[in-house]
């Protein structure tokens, strides 16, 4: 309903345009050419607006179309006839608020009435225009109209169609200025209950639904919000679950690491063994080798003496044949012995036999030759015996030779095998030689191990502190995850926390 105050603003607008009493007695007087015109101009103006498609869409039927002409035709009934009374102003508040609630602009409601005012103001001259009328039989022509009343009723019309326009944009602007601040209490409203509810999500309670007014006055914004609470709860959710799922998986690493440092620590010991016994065994090795070649020098100095002891039995064999063959010439020089023994034994017993036969002068000589068989005899007999040693160490030469010869022989297989001996102890002394460089190996190559073995035990101790820190802070990230509540698996929903306990 139009207020006091829009009433007394019209008093003021028609006393500016001069419209008073009498002026809007006179504009009455335009009320039946204007309604003869009305009917076509709004036929003509429904016509054009189904052919411009920017306001085509606001009618949907023709009978929407037929009771808004009607309409119309009431109204600019009121407007000629100049009584602007209080179901007028209903009517052109109505108008303006109407454009503003459905959308339409200013402009094409002005240029929709320039239309009919076009069509209106052409009937008003039409029917208004002076004509000259002629006069009977002797009778001057006389001249119909008066051009001082068509060119004020024209003035008149124009100021009253431009005040209804005026009067019904003015309540558009005054309804969209209402609706742009009813928007924006809305707006606050809606920003302040999101605000609230911004507050308890960040509280932690992300399973509150959105006010129904919320989603009244901002559909957009409350379906928005809901995405952003069933987004948040989705990723809480799935941190929490993560959260859990590392905070087990931090337990489980930090024990498993703690089992390997004692595992690492039982290695590093056994290492430490290991390298101190490498190192025994490598100086054992090297020890061994050393030997090995002071052994193969001695073999090496034991094979020339074989070599010349070897040699030294040659020679004796040598010489031991060289006394064979003087026991044969000694045998033989008592053989001549022998047989002069003989001899001189038959010359004594013939010197004997002729000693006899000369007598007394003959005594001496047969003495001598008595002393002489004495003596052969003797000599046979010694001849004899030195034959028999001669025998009996031509026996023990041959016997020596035999033993020559097998020490020979004993001595050059003692050669070969120490020969034999000396190359295996060679052997043996190059694979020492190797060994205790692979050994030394071994012990550095063990001793680095052992280094690295540390090394990464003390890279484990680091993990191990890193693995607590990382059970700590999942610990916290779950405790702060655990502090939001969230929807329950399943899209079960959880019990929303009172007014009271969110603050």
């Amino acid at each position: 309903m139009t207020s006091d105050h829009t009433v007394l603003d019209i008093d003021r607008r028609l006393q500016f345009l001069g419209l008073g009493k009498a002026e809007l007695d006179q504009m009455e007087g335009l009320v039946g050419a204007i309604s003869r015109a009305l009917p076509q101009a709004l036929n003509d103006f429904y016509l054009k607006i189904s052919e411009t498609p920017e306001v085509a869409h606001f009618f949907t039927s023709d009978e929407q179309k037929a009771d808004a002409s009607s309409k119309q035709y009431e109204h600019w009934k009121k407007i000629v006839s100049g009584r602007f009374g209080a179901d007028y102003f209903r009517d052109v508040e109505r108008i303006g608020v109407t454009h503003a609630r459905i959308g339409l602009e200013p402009r094409w409601y002005i240029a929709g009435n320039s239309l009919l005012i076009e069509h209106i103001v052409e009937a008003v001259v039409r029917e208004n225009w002076p004509t000259v009328v002629k006069g009977g039989f002797g009778r001057k022509p006389k001249i119909t109209g008066n051009e001082e009343k068509l060119a004020k009723d024209l003035g008149l019309l124009i100021k009253a169609t431009m005040l209804d326009m005026e009067l019904a944009v003015t309540s558009a602007l005054n309804e969209l200025e209402k609706q742009r601040k009813m928007a924006k209490q809305e707006q606050e409203e809606a920003l302040e209950m999101l605000a609230m509810a911004l507050e308890r999500v960040a509280e932690g309670n992300l399973v509150q639904s959105v006010d129904d007014k919320l989603k009244e006055k901002s559909p957009r914004l409350g379906s928005a919000f809901e995405k952003l609470l069933n987004g948040l709860g989705g990723l809480i959710s799935s941190v929490r679950e993560t959260a859990e799922k590392v905070e087990a998986d931090g337990r489980a690493v930090g024990e498993a690491s703690r089992n390997v440092a004692q595992q690492m620590n039982v290695q590093v010991s056994g290492l430490d063994t290991i390298v101190h016994t490498i190192e025994e065994v490598t100086v054992s090795v090297k020890a061994v080798a050393g030997q090995t070649v002071h052994a193969d020098t001695a073999v090496k100095d034991c094979c020339k003496e074989a070599e010349r002891g070897q040699e030294i039995v040659s020679d004796a064999s040598a010489a031991i044949t060289k006394i064979s063959d003087s026991s044969g010439q000694i045998s033989q020089i008592i053989g001549m012995i022998d047989e002069l023994a003989l001899q001189t034994n038959l010359l004594a017993l013939n010197a004997g036999v002729e000693a006899a036969r000369a007598g007394d002068a003959g005594k001496g000589f047969g003495v001598v030759a008595q002393e002489v068989r004495a003596l052969a005899g003797r000599s046979a007999d010694a001849a004899k015996q030195i034959k028999a040693l001669v025998s009996m160490s031509v026996r023990d030469v041959e016997e020596g030779v035999k033993l020559a010869g097998s020490a020979g022989s004993a001595i050059g297989n003692t050669r070969s095998s120490v020969e034999s001996v000396g190359g295996l102890i060679g052997q043996i002394a190059e694979a020492s030689a190797t060994q205790a460089t692979r050994v030394d190996a071994i012990n550095r190559d063990t001793v680095r191990l052992a280094q690295d073995t540390k090394r990464s035990a003390s890279v484990l101790h680091n993990t191990i502190k890193i693995g607590q820190q990382l059970e700590v802070s999942s610990s916290q990230l779950l405790q702060l995850v655990t502090n939001f509540k969230v929807r329950k698996s399943g899209h079960e929903r959880m019990s929303a926390l009172s007014a009271a306990e969110w603050g």
